[in-house]
């Protein structure tokens, strides 16, 4: 974008600088009137035709650079996409994993807890067959 303004700015100030030039040159020269306007004719004939030649090359060089910014564009947003996609893949993976070591893990409670409780009534019998033996 400031190559587009900095092909612009120059643009414009080629054309004023070289009317001004032009105009002062003429003016200046010791001629007729009759020859001064033709010499004006013919310099904004020359002028006219480097402006034209100029904004040629502008919009071409602007078509190019806007082909390679689009062309980098698209290359970019598909490497963006591929990350993304890398990144997405690992967490699901990661994510995916963690609760599968969760469930593994919970999945052995249940069948623990019921031992727990068998051995805390064993405890509880015990110490109620020591308690009885002692009052007896």
């Amino acid at each position: 974008m400031a190559e587009n303004n900095s092909g612009k700015n120059f643009l414009i100030g080629a054309v004023v600088g070289g009317v001004l030039g032009a105009i002062t040159a003429l003016v200046l020269a010791p001629k007729p009137g009759k020859e001064l306007r033709e010499d004006i004719s013919q310099q904004v004939d020359k002028i006219s035709g480097k402006t034209v030649e100029l904004a040629g090359i502008v919009s071409d060089k602007t078509t190019e650079l806007a082909k390679v910014v689009g062309a980098q564009s698209v290359e970019l947003a598909g490497k963006a996409r591929d990350v993304a996609t890398v990144i997405a893949d690992a967490v699901t993976e990661v994510v995916a994993d963690e609760v599968r070591a969760w469930k593994e893990s919970h999945a052995a409670l249940p069948e623990t807890a019921p031992a727990a409780e068998e051995g805390d009534k064993a405890e509880e019998e015990a110490r109620l067959v020591s308690v009885s033996a002692e009052v007896k």
